[in-house]
């Protein structure tokens, strides 16, 4: 029996909400499309997400510059490549949509635009050029172009409240052709680009992946004095990708690859079989990226840290996006910070996601919260919980990495007890009963939870056969069969408390209310 004893007298702490700073979606064009627009309003709706931030501003589909020839038809009239126009309509379009919904631009200033472009080297399905400006000239007067454009559509004010990120994970060879010192250039030419149209738009990176650079980047832009306000960095377990990659692995994805030939499988299926590793996610440490965040934030100094990308698992087609093991890992994720990150963004919003490829099933493992069918996942109920918690946390119980963990918060004569079970085993499956010990007297308590039997969207579609494509009647019924709700829970009046006993399995979540 494990047993929880809470006092509500000891001393209280604000709430860290920093993951409602903001959330990430995939690439820019994406955001055109209606079902994308209502998932990235109902985050704001019901988790109080207040930005968002995508990939690609500046690729080709954007179409912020256009030249004669890059229209098949004109190839061949002389001078075709330098007749050419900037048109930044189209991310003024899909700005305007993210405005509209309540949430504003996370603006990450990425990729290259081909007519800027050093060479041709492409990352991602979609075909971002990766690589540096043939001129760092010409790009900065395209980024002064660029900012011109959106305070003359938007407003001084409105625009200096954004902010503003130069590139992805330029660490990455898919995401940068070049090296960190090529980085730093690109940074330095940017954010003065910037402050030269309007010195208090805020700007910052490096953006890495596995919080790497970042000493080397504050000693750049301090030894030079290029403009910094934020540092920004990302993190996941087995960040970044490279580390899933030895001799065992690899023979195990040609291995699946063969089988999917073999037995005809769907790419969905070959993809989860090829990447889906479940026994390295023991080997990554419990709670390590709240330490990551500790060793970041040091490394940024007095400079504000937003982590700008971060989920269960660095894999796509990866089961556990959709299943409770997402839930407790990010709820165990964001007690443990310790109000180190201005802002911790999510990766990412909707499963509607084109990086690698579009998959049509209702449940991929892909890296969102709300499904294909625009289905609350249980990850998105995992930050409905948190978004539902007081803002006094009582100064207890943090980063125990036990099996069993809690945090307790307090308004007036309420008390909460959150109860998550996370472990980094995805097979693991233990049993837990749990004692729970307020020093007050109750007239109620409510349960509301994430396990096998709430809140469980995917065990829905797996009764109904699995089927490829969810008719839109069976979409409302999983919907309203997998809503988190307030449930009234069975409680023992003591003399000056209230005791609670529940049970959990491994990967679970609980909110108890108690009044």
């Amino acid at each position: 029996m494990k047993k929880i004893k809470i006092d509500r007298k000891i001393k209280t702490e604000a709430t860290d909400f920093s993951w409602q700073e903001g959330m990430g979606n995939d690439h820019a064009f994406c955001l055109h499309r209606t079902d994308i627009c209502e998932h990235i309003k109902l985050a704001h709706n019901e988790l109080g997400i207040k930005s968002i931030r995508c990939h690609g501003v500046f690729d080709d589909d954007m179409l912020t510059i256009q030249r004669m020839h890059d229209y098949r038809l004109y190839r061949s009239v002389p001078g075709g490549k330098k007749i050419k126009e900037l048109n930044f309509r189209q991310v003024g379009h899909i700005y305007d949509n993210l405005l509209d919904i309540g949430v504003k631009p996370f603006v990450e200033l990425s990729f290259m635009p081909t007519p800027l472009a050093s060479g041709k080297k492409i990352g991602l399905r979609y075909n971002p050029n990766i690589t540096m400006p043939k001129s760092l000239d010409e790009w900065k007067e395209y980024i002064i172009a660029f900012i011109t454009f959106l305070i003359n559509r938007y407003g001084k004010d409105e625009v200096e409240s954004w902010k503003f990120e130069v590139w992805n994970e330029p660490d990455l060879s898919i995401f940068f052709a070049g090296s960190q010192k090529d980085y730093f250039k690109l940074y330095e030419a940017t954010a003065r680009a910037i402050k030269s149209v309007d010195e208090n738009i805020l700007v910052g990176g490096p953006s890495t992946s596995a919080c790497r650079w970042i000493n080397e980047f504050v000693e750049f832009v301090e030894k030079n004095n290029v403009p910094c306000d934020f540092i920004t960095t990302h993190h996941y377990p087995g960040d970044a990708f490279g580390n899933f990659i030895n001799a065992d692995n690899i023979k195990h994805m040609f291995k699946a690859s063969q089988d999917a030939v073999k037995n005809n499988h769907s790419l969905t299926d070959a993809l989860t079989n090829m990447f889906f590793l479940p026994n390295d996610f023991a080997r990554f440490d419990k709670g390590a990226l709240a330490r990551m965040d500790d060793e970041a934030k040091r490394q940024a100094g007095s400079r504000p840290l937003y982590i700008t990308e971060w989920n269960s698992m660095a894999v796509f087609g990866a089961p556990v996006h959709d299943e409770k093991y997402s839930a407790a890992f990010l709820v165990k994720t964001v007690m443990d910070l310790n109000g180190v990150c201005d802002a911790f963004m999510f990766w990412c919003c909707s499963d509607l996601f084109e990086e690698q490829y579009m998959l049509p099933k209702p449940f991929v493992g892909s890296f969102g919260i709300i499904s294909n069918d625009g289905i609350p996942k249980p990850n998105f109920w995992g930050f409905r919980i948190l978004s539902m918690l007081y803002k006094n946390r009582l100064t207890y119980t943090k980063r125990t990495n036990e099996d069993v963990e809690y945090a307790a918060f307090v308004e007036g004569n309420k008390t909460q007890v959150l109860i998550y079970t996370q472990s980094q085993e995805y097979f693991k499956n233990d049993t837990y009963d749990i004692e729970i010990e307020v020093n007050q007297k109750a007239d109620k308590v409510t349960v509301q939870r994430i396990d096998d039997t709430h809140c469980n969207p995917k065990a829905e579609w797996i009764k109904l056969g699995k089927p490829d494509n969810l008719t839109k009647q069976q979409v409302v019924d999983i919907k309203e069969k997998t809503k988190l709700v307030p449930e009234d829970y069975p409680f023992e009046k003591r003399d000056d408390s209230t005791k609670i006993t529940i049970f959990m399995k491994t990967n679970e979540v609980v909110l108890l209310s108690i009044e």
